[in-house]
C-alpha cells in the first residue's frame, strides 16, 4: 500500500514538471514575457541592441535596462513624457523641454529646439519626439496659434538635434507620426476645430494637405501609414465622433469605421500590417486592407496597453499596468490559424480564425464519416442566429465563413452536430 501511495505521488510529481515544463516552455517560445518593472504603469517604451528605456506613468520617472531587461536602474527621477533612440543611438526625451545623451543616458543636453524657430514659436513647448528609419528626429510642439487657440506644430533636425528648422505653421502636424521609407505621415490639431493631417514623401522636405480628420487624434494613439498606401487612424469615444479604429484607401478623402475598440498605441509593420493597443482588450493585429487578423495577447496579464514599439532586432515591446513585455514580432505576424489533419479520424471542431473577428471569420470541422453535419450560430442567449452547414459531408476536412458584418458586437456560439457527437464554441465578433 504505502508502495502504491509512493507511486501515485511520484506520478502526480511528474505530470506536475511536465506540466511546468509545458507552461514554461509555452512561455518562452510563444508568448509575450514581462521582462521587469511589474509593480510599475510603463507609458513609454524606447529600446535599440540590448538597452531599453521605460517611462512610468505616475512620476514620468525613466528606468534603463543595458541587459535586455534583466535588470533596470531609475535615471530619471521625474517629469518625462516621452523617449527615442535614433540608428545612431542617440537618445532623446521630452520633459519641459526636448533633451537628448550620446552616453546612454548617463549625462542629458538640452536641445534649443524653440530657439532656432521663427520667433513666433516662442512659448511653444515639445510634447513627443520620433526618429525615422533614416534617423531624422522629429518633433513635436505645442501652443498658441492664435487669440483663442491652441495647436500643433512638426520641427526636425537631420543632424542629431544640433539644428532644428520647421515646414511652417501652417503645417498642423506634430502630435502623432508614422513612417513608411521615404514617407512621414503625421496629425495634428487646432483645439476649435479638431484634427489635421499631412503627408511628405521626401523626408519632411515638403508636406501635403491631406484633409481634415473626422475625429480627434490625441497623442498616443494610432497613426499608420500602411505599405499600399492606406491610412490607419484611431481615436477617442467619448468625444461625439463615435471612436473607434477607421481606414482611409483613398488618401483620406472618405473614412471607414473598421472597428469600436479603443486604440491607446499603434505600431506600423514595415512588412505591412498594424499593431493595435486597447485599453482593455490587449493587442490587435490589422492587415493594411483593415481587416483584423485577431488578438495577438497570449501571455500577456494585463490588457491595458499604453504604447507599443519595435527594435532594431525583431521584437515589439508594451508597456501596461504591470510593467514592460516583449515578443518576437515574426511569432505576432505569423499566421497562427489551428492545423489539424486532412484526413480525419475523429469529429472535430476547431476554434474559429480569426478569434476576435470582424466581420468574417473561417471555421474548420472535421468528418470522419459520411454524416449529415449541422453548424449553426448562437447569440449569448441562445438564440439561433444562422445555420451555416446542414447537410450530407463524406469524409474530410472542411472550412466554412461566417460573415456577421450585420451584426452587433458581442459573444456568440457556434455549434457542430452530426449524429451522436456535439460540439459547441465561442467566439468574439467586435466591430
Amino acid at each position: 500500500m504505502l508502495s502504491l501511495t509512493k507511486s501515485r505521488l511520484a506520478g502526480k510529481s511528474l505530470l506536475q514538471t511536465l506540466f511546468f515544463f509545458l507552461l514554461v516552455t509555452q512561455i518562452c517560445f510563444a508568448q509575450w514575457v514581462q521582462i521587469g518593472l511589474g509593480d510599475k504603469t510603463i507609458k513609454d517604451v524606447a529600446a535599440r541592441n540590448s538597452n531599453i528605456f521605460a517611462i512610468t506613468a505616475d512620476s514620468g520617472s525613466v528606468y534603463r535596462s543595458t541587459d535586455n531587461g534583466n535588470s533596470w536602474s531609475e535615471i530619471v527621477d521625474t517629469s518625462a513624457v516621452d523617449i527615442a533612440i535614433a540608428p545612431s543611438e542617440t537618445i532623446f526625451m521630452v520633459k519641459d523641454r526636448l533633451f537628448s545623451s550620446s552616453d546612454n543616458g548617463d549625462e542629458w543636453d538640452t536641445l534649443n529646439v524653440v530657439e532656432q524657430l521663427p520667433p513666433s514659436t516662442m512659448g511653444r513647448t515639445p510634447i513627443n519626439v520620433s526618429v525615422s528609419h533614416t534617423g531624422i528626429v522629429y518633433c513635436g510642439l505645442y501652443g498658441g496659434c492664435s487669440y483663442h487657440e491652441e495647436c500643433t506644430f512638426i520641427a526636425s533636425s537631420t543632424d542629431g538635434g544640433i539644428t532644428w528648422t520647421t515646414p511652417g505653421w501652417d503645417i498642423l502636424g506634430g502630435q502623432l507620426f508614422d513612417f513608411k521609407g521615404e514617407s512621414v505621415i503625421s496629425a495634428g490639431f487646432r483645439s476649435l476645430s479638431g484634427s489635421y493631417l499631412y503627408l511628405s514623401t521626401d523626408n519632411g522636405y515638403s508636406w501635403i494637405y491631406l484633409g481634415y480628420a473626422p475625429l480627434f487624434v490625441y497623442y498616443g494613439h494610432v497613426l499608420s501609414l500602411c505599405v499600399n498606401g492606406n491610412m490607419l487612424l484611431g481615436g477617442l469615444p467619448d468625444l461625439g465622433y463615435g471612436g473607434g479604429l477607421f481606414l482611409s484607401t483613398d488618401s483620406c478623402n472618405t473614412w471607414t469605421k473598421i472597428s469600436t475598440i479603443f486604440p491607446q498605441a499603434g505600431l506600423s509593420i514595415e512588412s505591412g500590417g498594424t499593431l493595435v493597443g486597447t485599453d482593455s482588450l490587449g493587442v490587435f493585429l490589422f492587415s493594411d486592407d483593415g481587416d483584423s487578423l485577431g488578438s495577438r495577447n497570449e501571455g500577456l496579464t494585463n490588457l491595458n496597453v499604453h504604447i507599443l514599439t519595435a527594435d532594431n532586432n525583431g521584437y515589439v515591446y508594451t508597456g501596461t499596468d504591470n510593467g514592460v513585455w516583449r515578443r518576437p514580432l515574426s511569432e505576432i505576424t505569423s499566421v497562427e490559424e489551428e492545423q489539424i489533419d486532412e484526413m480525419p479520424t475523429e469529429f472535430l471542431l476547431s476554434q474559429n480564425y480569426p478569434n476576435p473577428f470582424n466581420p468574417s471569420t473561417k471555421i474548420k470541422y472535421l468528418v470522419p464519416q459520411s454524416s449529415n453535419v449541422v453548424i449553426k450560430v448562437f447569440d449569448i442567449l441562445g438564440n439561433e442566429i444562422e445555420i451555416l452547414v446542414n447537410e450530407e459531408k463524406p469524409v474530410r476536412t472542411y472550412e466554412v465563413n461566417w460573415n456577421a458584418a450585420n451584426l452587433p458586437s458581442g459573444v456568440y456560439f457556434y455549434q457542430l452536430r452530426a449524429g451522436s457527437f456535439v460540439q459547441t464554441k465561442k467566439m468574439l465578433l467586435l466591430k
